[in-house]
């Protein structure tokens, strides 16, 4: 088996939530030895002011804290104005992993989980699976509403692969014509649909906000958009029935976001 190139990432800039010393040390010890440079935050309220103040490309988060847990925490920060601290990659760290859990956690504006205790290679899998290819400041995503509707996306850089066109390409069998066409669909209808979608959810109609989250659903079953396909669900499932209806804003920029910036790789990688 190879060996994890743990100095991949080094010159990434990490936050770690976390109370206990000893497993401050321990985490930070690793981190360091691979090139990251690492903040420390006492708890969740200290950490929601760092990543007021800095850039960071990913924030470990345990969800058992003082004065403020992860949970809260992680909802402050995906509220944040700032595009590029707001959509920063938060793990959860939790010694009690429980059925149930991936759920809360997700509908808390997390984006993945790890079991205390953990290893180094536990730790260097998870925060390689959730790091994107660049640093957190090149992730923000500026982005307008026109009054057409249309939405675009300013200063969108080289990042993961946010699609997957497996679905419309087997249906296609080899017409790349019905390829661009789909896609070019996608582009003409999606933004219209997101612009709803902030409307009715600005204006608190949960029920409609729900129907455009079906609607969307399909979008986002055929582009293979994986990032979106629990959120939009959580989205569609909430607000038919007006349950957590704190949260739904947070995933309704979540959704815009990478919908926005999937558009913009369409964009690109077709020359539409």
């Amino acid at each position: 088996m190879t060996s994890p190139n743990y100095q991949s990432l080094a010159k990434r800039r990490i936050l770690l939530a976390e109370d206990v010393e000893m497993n401050q040390q321990l985490a930070r010890h690793m981190m360091q030895s691979w090139g990251i440079e690492v903040d420390i935050a006492a708890n969740g309220k200290v950490a929601l002011g760092l990543v007021e103040q800095n850039g960071y490309d990913l924030v470990l988060m345990d969800i058992h804290m003082p004065e403020m847990d992860g949970m809260e925490a992680t909802r402050h920060i995906r509220l944040l104005s700032d595009p590029s601290r707001a959509t920063v990659p938060i793990v959860a760290l939790t010694a009690n992993a429980l059925k149930g859990d991936r759920e809360r956690y997700l509908e808390a504006g997390m984006n993945d989980y790890l079991s205390k205790p953990f290893n180094e290679a536990d730790l260097f899998r998870i925060i390689s699976k959730n790091l994107t290819n660049m640093t957190t400041t090149e992730t923000a995503m500026q982005t307008d509403l026109l009054v057409n509707g249309h939405a675009t996306v300013n200063n969108v850089l080289e990042q993961d692969k946010l699609y997957n066109l497996k679905m419309i390409q087997d249906i296609a069998g080899g017409d790349e014509s019905f390829v661009r066409r789909m896609l070019q669909l996608f582009l003409d209808t999606m933004p219209l649909t997101l612009q709803d979608l902030e409307k009715e959810t600005g204006q608190q109609n949960w029920q409609q906000v729900g129907k455009l989250a079906h609607k969307l659903k399909s979008t986002v079953d055929s582009m293979n958009i994986v990032q979106l396909k629990e959120v939009i669900r959580q989205i569609e499932q909430q607000g038919k029935k007006a349950e957590n209806i704190d949260q739904l804003p947070i995933m309704v920029n979540r959704v815009t976001e990478v919908m926005l910036a999937t558009a913009a790789q369409v964009k690109k990688d077709y020359n539409l």
